[in-house]
């Protein structure tokens, strides 16, 4: 494996006019990127190993076919769903994959291309990166397998945020840069981001289909009454002697305007009648209305979803918190964990406590409490997720607002906690359920919020 000092390396922004350009001859001018590097040739493997047409990558890789290797070359984008379980059976899953396939790929670190001085660099660059990195990861990652670390430890080595990309093949139409199945990934990451680990940074919002999870919805304008698309948009016109307002097709009789209420005919535009608007008619049931629904529409499933109803997803990046960077280089092994039910709070909650650990006496009287809410599924159940999520939101509101600077209100994505600074059982029996029900009483439906104690200061510090 290479190993070496890449600081100076890890700081220069990598550019062809960095580095003296000999004339180009690929073997040549590759053998010269890695003296600039000051790295041997890297020993590379290849997916798949049987690759006679990239036979000239063995002039500027070394292709090792077992032992270890600086990185994973893949050379045809068909193997990209192999590529997990080849880097398990090699050992390989701490090395970055190298695109030769001529296609881009989010599953790879750094598109390769031999006649692109450019691309050469680059992957001189990373594969040095990876190696420097290694040398720094803690054992205890390097010889983990589960999913967790092996996240944990990609972010590490490519010093990299773990990034969501457009991917419009994607059911979700998108993809997490650097990993294959988007679903899964995306469940470990907001696990560790809980625990602490990584820190969420919003990118984007998406439209979920509740029938299959898809993000690949079509928006439209639909009927409120049989939910068609098949809209016709029609002139209103206002007789002024009889006050009747309808679509124009029901004034017209021939080549006149014949009023449907009083039968008068409508001969001068201004002074008889005028167009005030228009309306939306249904080809299918015949509805006017002059607000159509807004509807969704599923291209994978079919499934129509009221505009209403229907669930947003947020996409996030992840980064390394510091406390992660320190347990993945080893750096800081007395630290304390945080105790095993607070390890699913939010990131604001996590740092809220840690900033306590200075102040014990502070620390040893705060209290932590999820929020229940006893109306959800009864709620869900009438009038959908994303009425439950805006009702949460405002009762959230309301709630830090009346417990100001007595608690903080921590929203996470499926769960909401209060940091209470001082709590008493009487407290927590009495005045705490008395705001409560304040602060639900505006909303439109009632929530039935109670506290679930999760943790006291007195039962142990935060780190």
């Amino acid at each position: 494996m290479l190993s070496r000092n890449f600081s100076s390396i890890e700081k220069l922004e990598i550019s062809e006019h960095h580095f003296q350009l000999p004339n180009y001859t690929s073997a040549e001018y590759c053998k010269s990127i890695w003296e600039q590097f000051d790295i041997p040739a890297p020993r590379v493997a290849l997916l798949p190993q049987a690759s006679r047409q990239f036979g000239n990558l063995r002039k500027i890789f070394e292709v090792v076919d077992s032992g270890d290797a600086d990185a994973i070359v893949l050379t045809d984008e068909r193997h990209v769903l192999a590529l997990d379980d080849f880097r398990s059976a090699r050992g390989l899953c701490f090395v970055p994959v190298v695109n030769a396939t001529g296609r881009s790929s989010h599953v790879t670190d750094v598109d390769f291309d031999v006649a692109d001085p450019q691309s050469i660099i680059k992957t001189a660059g990373v594969i040095s990166k990876f190696a420097e990195r290694r040398s720094r990861l803690s054992p205890k990652f390097m010889l983990a397998d589960s999913p967790a670390s092996r996240l944990l430890a990609h972010l590490f080595l490519s010093g990299e945020t773990l990034t969501p990309v457009r991917v419009p093949e994607s059911k979700y139409f998108f993809a997490m840069k650097g990993f294959h199945d988007t679903n899964s990934t995306v469940l470990v990451a907001e696990a560790l981001a809980n625990r602490g680990w990584l820190e969420r940074h919003f990118v984007d919002r998406h439209h979920q289909c509740d029938k299959c999870g898809s993000h690949r919805l079509v928006v439209r304008e639909e009927c409120p009454t049989c939910r068609s698309a098949n809209l016709d948009e029609a002139k209103l016109i206002h007789h002024y002697s009889c006050a009747q307002i309808g679509p124009e097709v029901d004034f017209q009789r021939d080549n006149a305007l014949i009023c449907p209420k009083c039968s008068k005919q409508l001969r001068n535009y201004g002074k008889d009648y005028d167009k005030p608007g228009s309306v939306q008619i249904c080809g299918e049931c015949r509805h006017t209305t002059s607000e159509p629904a807004i509807g969704f529409v599923c291209q994978d499933c079919g499934a129509g979803i009221d505009g209403q109803r229907v669930a947003t997803v947020d996409l996030h990046s992840y980064a390394l918190t510091d406390y992660a960077t320190y347990q993945l280089t080893d750096a800081a092994r007395q630290a304390l964990h945080s105790p095993p039910q607070l390890r699913d709070c939010p990131d604001g909650l996590q740092k809220e406590l840690r900033s306590f650990t200075n102040d014990l006496p502070v620390l040893h009287d705060c209290v932590v409490a999820e929020l229940i809410y006893e109306a959800r599924d009864e709620i869900v159940r009438r009038r959908g997720e994303a009425t439950f999520a805006a009702l949460r939101r405002l009762f959230a509101e309301n709630l830090q607002g009346h417990l100001a600077g007595m608690a903080t209100v921590h929203p996470s994505t499926e769960r909401d906690f209060v940091l209470f600074f001082h709590l008493t059982q009487s407290d927590r029996d009495t005045d705490a359920q008395v705001i409560l029900n304040m602060c639900e009483a505006v909303l439109s439906d009632h929530l039935q919020p109670r506290l679930r104690i999760l943790w006291g200061g007195s039962d142990g510090a935060i780190a």
